[in-house]
């Protein structure tokens, strides 16, 4: 679905030509889809869910990532990397799933939130969940604790 700005861009253009349009009803927070809940969550649990949307990403043609974010024991977004599919650069799997668990809980902050990746968190990943609020990243099938998301003040270092 379009986003919104451009939707209504759009819309504007069309009725200034004359067309009819009817915009959907639908919005953002809205979620597409139900999610998996694993039937014993736990740390393992959702490390297993975000490998099996890197198996996903991997099957769609894409690069081998996936994430999950969580809340209180259950999943409220999750993703696969959707870089090479989308044709968008930021498209990673944790990016992407700060985006749906944003949208699903309709809001910004995803303050109580922790997400887990099938890889370690890039910098420009480990950002975007710092700016969401994450308040802890694990990676792998071991849900190994990555810590508390920071910002990075350069390639392949840290900020303290």
């Amino acid at each position: 679905m379009a986003d919104a700005p451009f939707a209504r861009r759009l819309a504007l253009r069309l009725m200034g030509a004359g067309a009819a349009l009817v915009l959907p009803t639908r919005t953002w927070a809205q979620a597409d889809t139900a999610l998996v809940q694993p039937a014993n969550p736990g740390p393992t649990a959702f490390a297993a869910r975000a490998l099996a949307l890197r198996d996903q990403a991997l099957a769609s043609g894409d690069q081998g990532y996936g994430a999950v974010i969580v809340r209180e024991g259950r999943i409220v977004g999750e993703a696969p990397s959707r870089v090479v599919v989308n044709r968008d650069p930021t498209a990673h799997a944790e990016m992407e799933a700060i985006r749906d668990a944003a949208r699903r809980l309709g809001t910004r902050d995803l303050s109580g939130c922790a997400m887990y990746g099938s890889a370690r968190a890039c910098p420009m990943c480990a950002a975007a969940a710092y700016w969401a609020g994450l308040s802890r990243l694990y990676y792998g099938a071991e849900a190994s604790d990555g810590g508390p998301p920071r910002l990075s003040d350069g390639p392949g270092r840290m900020a303290e």
